[in-house]
């Protein structure tokens, strides 16, 4: 065989290997040369869907069901940390992380608005109520197209998810009147090759949901040089949920606070500046509701849902899960 053709072929499997045994460390979804972990004896997919708890799932400060509602308000978000029965517990309920966000995003949003906060469900400390979940399902079930009652019917994962906390409704007080931003420590399916999907919720529905996770691991930070950042499994693309007291209105939060406005019914499909779907706004992309979430403005120009002047037509400062 002519070395002219030799060469080539065997640097182009040595490439291939290379590339191969890359994705082996940062993608959780290629572990075909090393053997994946094996699941905990809690997870089954066969079987019906239940929560789980694991021994080192129970920490002092953790709560396994919504704590007792404070207050007045009726219409509160609560927010609830969800894991595979396979995936690392993060503690990101514990460490703050989830709080701490929540709060850069109610001072952004207070900022930006009428001096209003979204009411977020609350202890009696004045801390974020925050519940943890564990279902017997893997990743590999979430991420499987068939439906979560064994149909072959595609879904995604948002719809499990959706399914989970409609399932298990009893451990919420006052369910019907609350709305749920879900911390999932997993991710959706890729449907686009540019970008992953970091958070998804219905218009007016009931559930937000923010992926913290993604099959590849990538640099958080803001060093030139990359490996002096620090490498972990994140959905969005510059950072990760922040750390306790760290008010940053970063990637994270933008799209965390984008998917519960969805919910709470914004944009206003009266709005003056909408794309084909009526869920978007066109006229910045500074706007926290344009497709690919801004940072900069709540309802550019007041024109679409947020302290708008167009008759008959919902504004979201209205909302009873907002406060003043």
């Amino acid at each position: 065989m002519h070395r002219y053709f030799v060469i080539p072929m065997v640097v182009f499997f040595l490439v291939v290997l290379v590339f191969v045994i890359y994705l082996q460390v940062i993608n959780e979804n290629w572990k075909y040369l090393a053997p994946k972990p094996e699941l905990p004896d809690s997870c089954n997919d066969r079987e019906e869907l239940q929560l789980v708890i694991h021994d080192e799932d129970k920490i002092d400060g953790r709560s396994f069901k919504d704590k007792k509602d404070l207050g007045k308000f009726e219409n509160q978000i609560h927010a609830i940390f969800l894991l595979p029965c396979e995936r690392e517990d993060r503690k990101l309920d514990i460490n703050l992380k989830i709080q701490s966000s929540l709060l850069a995003i109610n001072t952004w949003f207070q900022n930006k608005s009428l001096n209003q906060q979204i009411n977020f469900d609350k202890t009696s400390d004045g801390n974020i109520d925050v519940t943890f979940l564990r279902v017997n399902k893997s990743m590999n079930w979430f991420i499987n197209a068939k439906k979560y009652d064994g149909s072959d019917d595609e879904t995604d994962v948002s719809e499990k998810i959706e399914k989970i906390i409609s399932i298990n409704q009893d451990i919420f007080n006052n369910y019907n009147n609350k709305k749920f931003i879900v911390f999932f420590e997993g991710w959706e399916k890729r449907k686009y090759l540019n970008y992953d999907i970091c958070g998804k919720s219905r218009y007016n529905g009931q559930v937000a949901i923010y992926f913290t996770s993604s099959p590849f691991k990538k640099y958080i930070g803001n060093d030139i040089i990359l490996k002096n950042n620090k490498r972990i499994f994140t959905c969005t693309k510059n950072d990760h949920l922040n750390d306790s007291n760290d008010l940053t209105f970063g990637d994270a939060e933008v799209t965390i606070l984008h998917e519960i406005l969805h919910t709470l019914g914004a944009p206003s499909t009266c709005g003056e500046n909408l794309d084909k779907s009526k869920h978007h706004v066109v006229d910045s992309k500074d706007d926290i509701l344009y497709r690919i979430s801004g940072n900069n403005y709540l309802d550019f120009n007041n024109d679409d849902y947020y302290n708008h002047k167009i008759d008959d037509c919902f504004d979201l400062k209205n909302s009873n899960y907002l406060t003043q």
